[in-house]
């Protein structure tokens, strides 16, 4: 086993899930590509705050996956090189609507991060690991029976469950087996986030607020991280709600990655706090609106760039120390 990135400490975020070359579209109509895939881009977001991070998925052979290894390397993500899968790379095409809103065109048969088996990842997911990450196009249903095994084997050993639903429904095989599986992991999980937009696409027949209620009452006593674009986003538990509005950053360039830079931010948080280790109803709101705030200054920070680019952890803490004047409340990365 041949290991790049940081070395294996005491305590890990672990990330399943896609890697993907997105193909930006620009103003003059040709597009440049980006590095991308949302559970890619947590797994950078966490190493770039100098958290302990491992990426599983497979990275393809080709030059793309070449870049992918690089990248985690330079940002200190644990990567086992043996995963090199022989398929291609999966390839996304994004046009920005008058919103600066992202549009994907993707492909994703016979691709590098889907060729992979439960077993193999359980053999290689590091003993230090209390937080498993996945989600977004890892919840297809053709994947899902993976996932669902690995996920099973984490939580009997006690590490804690994340999953960033990130619904991408026109990509989607089998609708309803993907409903279906979405309504299973909810209930596996410790940490979930996803978007009022998610909701709707899962949850059609529900009204927001219950389609919330659905979430926080079905998942395992945990934090839902419920984003609301321009209307900030909430910490939700079984017996809180917390809520804050967004930073509006001086420059917007656009929102490609802004929730995957969140969530990097929260699960960084919950880890770095010990807040895998408490009792999630007994955190207090000072607590809560901390992890809160530093994620949504991470995902200002990554709306004033192109494409999905997180802050590091000195250009987080530099911008809680010119917008906020309770730095040393908000300073736990």
């Amino acid at each position: 086993m041949k290991i790049t990135g940081v070395r294996l400490r005491k305590k890990m975020i672990t990330v399943i899930g896609e890697n993907i070359v997105d193909f930006i579209k620009q103003k003059d109509g040709l597009f440049k590509p980006h590095l991308g895939g949302s559970p890619f881009n947590v797994a950078i977001g966490i190493g770039k705050l100098g958290i302990a991070c491992a990426y599983l998925s497979p990275l393809s052979k080709d030059s793309f996956g070449d870049m992918f290894l690089q990248y985690l390397s330079e940002n200190q993500v644990t990567f086992d090189t043996e995963m090199r899968s022989n398929l291609n790379t999966s390839l996304a095409f994004v046009s920005l609507d008058e919103f600066h809103q992202p549009h994907y065109s993707i492909y994703r048969t016979h691709v590098a991060d889907r060729d992979i088996a439960s077993s193999e990842l359980i053999t290689r997911l590091p003993p230090q690991t209390r937080i498993l990450h996945t989600g977004s196009l890892a919840l297809e249903p053709q994947d899902l029976p993976v996932i669902f095994e690995v996920i099973n084997h984490a939580r009997s050993i006690g590490i804690k469950i994340s999953v960033d639903l990130n619904v991408r429904i026109k990509f989607i095989s089998d609708l309803s087996n993907y409903i279906d599986g979405i309504k299973k992991i909810i209930s596996m999980c410790d940490y979930i986030k996803a978007s009022d937009e998610d909701l709707l696409e899962i949850f059609p027949d529900l009204t927001l607020d219950e389609a919330i209620d659905y979430v926080r009452t079905h998942m395992n006593d945990g934090i839902f991280a419920y984003t609301k674009g321009e209307n900030g986003a909430d910490l939700i538990t079984r017996n809180d709600v917390l809520s804050l509005p967004i930073l509006k950053p001086e420059y917007f360039g656009d929102t490609i990655g802004a929730g995957d830079t969140f969530y990097a931010t929260f699960l960084s948080a919950v880890l770095t706090c010990e807040i895998d280790k408490q009792d999630v109803n007994a955190l207090t709101k000072y607590q809560l609106s901390a992890v809160l705030q530093n994620s949504l200054v991470a995902a200002s920070i990554n709306v004033s760039r192109h494409g999905c680019m997180p802050p590091s952890r000195a250009e987080l803490n530099h911008m809680i120390s010119t917008q906020f004047s309770d730095q040393k409340f908000l300073h736990i990365l």
